[in-house]
């Protein structure tokens, strides 16, 4: 999926969280993890077709791009070889379950340990997930089946597993129409539910301020 709808989606997810639970998650953060894969992946690649149109001249129809070029041609460009070695750590639910849980470990040590020396507190304070970090897993989950084989397949199991999923291509225009239909219906539902929230809790006060 295009890393728009990656950090819409993300943003949707971290708003719908944050109406049914009582601890809330930072949106901001949640963005961040939901469209980081795609520029930790790709960001080199478009330095080098952004300097290739302004420092080399080169016309943007004449830019090698990868949607545009079969695999083994692809192969044939370092950049773009560098790209598939970013995107296979950076899209895998295995390397993701790891980054979570040492994040979550780090934050435990944190919390009960200061210079080494542990904390005069019970030794199993509790320490909260790093939630927003689910926008990065919100990511890998909705690219296994908006990839095909031909253009960047989710190795979602990387480095256990090689398997890949042959799915439905996101830039085909009526995927892209109904994905952003979908993500427009979401952001509307979430508004009317923020409005009838405030409006309930303005009555409730008010009873409050009557009785």
């Amino acid at each position: 999926m295009d890393t728009l709808a990656h950090g819409l989606w993300a943003v949707a997810a971290a708003k719908t969280a944050n109406s049914v639970a009582q601890k809330k998650i930072r949106t901001g953060w949640v963005l961040f993890w939901g469209v980081m894969p795609d520029l930790a992946s790709f960001t080199p690649a478009i330095c080098w077709m952004l300097w290739l149109m302004l420092m080399q001249g080169v016309h943007f129809s004449e830019v090698p791009r990868p949607e545009l070029l079969p695999p083994e041609v692809r192969a044939k460009f370092f950049i773009f070889r560098l790209t598939n070695a970013l995107y296979h750590p950076t899209h895998s639910l295995i390397i993701f379950a790891s980054v979570f849980f040492l994040v979550w470990a780090a934050r435990w040590y944190r919390l009960n340990y200061y210079r080494g020396v542990k904390l005069p507190v019970v030794a199993t304070t509790p320490a909260s997930p790093p939630w927003e970090m689910c926008g990065w897993l919100l990511h890998i989950l909705i690219d296994i089946p908006s990839h095909t084989l031909l253009l960047y397949p989710t190795p979602f199991l990387w480095p256990l597993s090689d398997i890949k999923v042959d799915g439905i291509s996101w830039g085909r225009p009526w995927f892209m129409a109904l994905n952003y239909g979908a993500l427009l219906t979401m952001f509307i539902v979430l508004r009317l539910r923020a409005k009838r929230k405030r409006v309930a809790a303005a009555r409730t006060a008010a009873e409050a301020n009557c009785n």
